[in-house]
C-alpha cells in the first residue's frame, strides 16, 4: 500500500454519480484507500448542495454509504435525505471533504440556470463546512438526450458558475477540463457508462492527489508542508 495519503481522512459526498456500483463510488474510494487514506463516502441521487445542510428527501432514486473500500452495496431505493454535513464532520473529523455535485443544479432543459440560486446553494454548503478543507469536483460532459436536456454549452456555463461560487473556500476541479469534449459515453445523457466512469474517476484522482497530499502533510501530526 502506498503511504502517499497515509493519515488523511477524506469524506466524499455526492449525487447519483457516486451512488451506484460501477460509478465513481467504485473508483474513487478504492484508489484513495490504496493510497493510504481513510475514506468515507455518502451519496444521495438528485441531491443539491443545500440538501446536505437542510436535509431534503429525494424521490427514492438511490442513496448509499461506503466505508473505505468495502464491497459496494446496492443503493437504498427508498426516499432518503442526505445526512447533514455538520454531523458527518463531527462524526468522522475529515481532513478534507470532496464534494461531487453539479448536474442536479444545472437546470438542464430549461432556458437558463439561475446564477443567484446556484450561488445560494453552493454557499450554503461551503459555509457549513466549518473551515474544513474542501475540493469541489464539478460535472463533466454528457450527451444530449430529451430525458435531461444536458448540452455542452450548459455544461460549460455551469462549470464557470460553480468555479466562481465554490472557490474559495474549495479548490474547484472542472470536469469539463479533465476530459475532452465528446469523450464521455452515457446511458441516458448524464450518467456515464462503466468505462467512462473509470476514465473520469482516474482523471479526478490525477487532478486531486497533489492537493490531498498537501492537506495530509498539513494535518495535525503530519510532516511539515513543503513550501
Amino acid at each position: 500500500m502506498s503511504a502517499l495519503l497515509a493519515g488523511l481522512t477524506l469524506l466524499i459526498i455526492g449525487d447519483s454519480h457516486v451512488a451506484f456500483k460501477d460509478s465513481l463510488l467504485s473508483v474513487l474510494p478504492d484508489e484513495f484507500s490504496r493510497q493510504g487514506a481513510k475514506v468515507v463516502t455518502y451519496a444521495v441521487c438528485s441531491s443539491t448542495a443545500a440538501d446536505w445542510v437542510v436535509p431534503t428527501p429525494n424521490n427514492g432514486c438511490g442513496a448509499t454509504q461506503r466505508i473505505g473500500d468495502e464491497p459496494v452495496k446496492p443503493a437504498d431505493m427508498k426516499p432518503a435525505a442526505p445526512p447533514q454535513i455538520g454531523g458527518l464532520i463531527q462524526k468522522w473529523h475529515p481532513d478534507a471533504v470532496m464534494v461531487i455535485l453539479g448536474d442536479t443544479m444545472g437546470a438542464y432543459g430549461q432556458k437558463a440556470v439561475s446564477a443567484s440560486w446556484l450561488e445560494e446553494q453552493v454557499k450554503t454548503l461551503t459555509d457549513a463546512l466549518g473551515g474544513t478543507a474542501c475540493i469541489w469536483v464539478g460535472p463533466t460532459w454528457g450527451q444530449y438526450s430529451p430525458r435531461y436536456g444536458k448540452t455542452d454549452q450548459r455544461a460549460q456555463e455551469l462549470a464557470g458558475l460553480l468555479r466562481a461560487d465554490a472557490s474559495p473556500p474549495c479548490t474547484y476541479v472542472d470536469g469539463t477540463q479533465l476530459m475532452p469534449r465528446g469523450s464521455i459515453s452515457t446511458t441516458d445523457g448524464i450518467h456515464a457508462t462503466t468505462a467512462s466512469y473509470r476514465a473520469w474517476g482516474d482523471a479526478i484522482i490525477r487532478a486531486t492527489l497533489p492537493d490531498l497530499e498537501k492537506l495530509k502533510d498539513a494535518a495535525p501530526g503530519g510532516p511539515p508542508a513543503t513550501p
